[in-house]
């Protein structure tokens, strides 16, 4: 969905002391006491790490599509779709970092909004196929009256698109980008097939389909800069000495803990949950988070791995004191409730995954359940929410409210 705006400044106000020490899965191997200060800045090591991983494959995805576009066939088409499908992986996990009141959900720049809105009005972007099948011309691409540059995508997000519903006119960001690459997903849920956009619709020889390829190049290649350039800009402020993570290391702990918390809490009780899982079950395959490239079951299982790493402390090979540390030594039974909360509910997102096949994807899945059927989304979306009843009950434990 698109962003909530969360209003603040946030005041740097002590350097907090950093305390390294272990971090493990059972309260008798934790041999020296946990800090709220070691803690907090191992989370922001994660942080950084997984924006730079964001970042890096997005640099490939960006030189995949523009050999593509500088050369387009079907083979570059593949790579750029594949490079695609690589970004998504780092990108999905930095999701748990939202509602945090940190530089990717504030205000300066909507930089949550640019990168990841959606879902979005295809129209909005390019052609449509109208309801006999054929082609309705529409879109930023070809209205040629638009200057097609980073200025002109960035303004037209939220602007007045075909449906009049501004949330939907999404013009920048990797699902802009997917369906730029794949198209309109129109098969049957039955086949496992995403969408079938041909690699001539960027050709300009005079052979391409469907007309404005040249403008379509051009929206391509710029509306990845503009990933490129917003993923720089938070790697940039949380790398070590930047301005964001100085000043986060500079809140009081608990502020700084709060923060922290309540973007997993938000993530896991009602962003994933609700919005991208239980939505999709009640509504259809449009509002499935990655619906023309069909890879939204992936985006559970990376949306759900972020609160993973950051309840444990862990992400790639790092590995330090966590939230989940410092409420198993404040409490015991609680600790292990948190645990067992966060073990099941990426068990059941498990399950999802395992239901995969080339020939069922979530689209498939959705068309099996409804909100009461008790199918193995439901039972996710379910796991989820009490993981992050158990994650609120964990902060109070540790004396924070969220």
């Amino acid at each position: 969905m698109k962003l909530k705006i969360i209003s603040g400044v946030l005041l740097a106000t002590a350097i907090l002391s950093c305390v390294r020490c272990g971090s493990d899965d059972d309260k008798a191997t934790i041999t020296t006491p946990v800090t709220k200060a070691a803690v907090i800045e191992n989370y922001a090591n994660i942080v950084y790490q997984s924006y730079t991983d964001s970042y890096d494959t997005a640099l490939a995805l960006q030189t995949a599509i523009n050999n593509f576009v500088a050369a387009p066939t079907e083979a570059g088409l593949t790579a750029a779709k594949t490079a695609w499908l690589a970004a998504r992986e780092p990108y999905g996990q930095t999701e748990a970092y939202r509602e945090t009141n940190s530089p990717i959900d504030t205000s300066d720049g909507d930089i949550e909004g640019q990168l990841n809105a959606w879902p979005l009005d295809e129209n909005y972007i390019d052609y449509v196929r109208d309801d006999k099948g054929g082609v309705t011309s529409a879109g930023l691409v070809n209205d040629t009256a638009v200057t097609i540059d980073e200025a002109a995508l960035i303004g037209a997000k939220g602007g007045t698109g075909g449906n009049g519903v501004p949330e939907k006119n999404v013009s920048t960001g990797y699902h802009a980008i997917e369906f730029l690459l794949w198209g309109q997903d129109f098969a049957d849920p039955s086949n496992g097939l995403a969408g079938q956009r041909a690699y001539t619709d960027y050709v300009t020889d005079g052979s391409g389909t469907n007309a404005n390829q040249d403008r379509r190049g051009t929206y391509l290649t710029v509306v990845t800069n503009i990933l490129v350039k917003d993923l720089k800009t938070l790697v940039d402020t949380w790398a070590v000495g930047g301005d964001y993570r100085t000043a986060f290391l500079a809140l009081p702990e608990d502020t700084a803990l709060k923060s922290m918390i309540n973007g997993i809490f938000f993530i896991s009780g009602e962003e994933l949950s609700t919005e991208r899982m239980a939505v999709a079950v009640e509504q259809d395959q449009e509002d499935e988070h990655s619906c023309f490239s069909d890879n939204t079951h992936r985006d559970i299982y990376a949306n759900a791995k972020g609160v993973d790493n950051v309840i444990f402390g862990r992400y790639g090979t790092i590995t330090g004191p966590s939230f989940y540390d410092l409420v198993l030594q404040e409490n015991e039974d609680q600790g292990a409730k948190l645990k067992t909360a966060a073990e099941d509910a990426q068990a059941k997102v498990d399950v999802i995954l395992a239901a995969i096949t080339d020939t069922k994807k979530f689209d498939g899945l959705i068309g099996e359940e409804t909100l009461t059927s008790g199918g193995i989304i439901i039972q996710a979306v379910n796991s989820l929410k009490a993981q992050a009843s158990e994650i609120s009950a964990s902060a109070s434990a540790i004396a924070i409210q969220l």
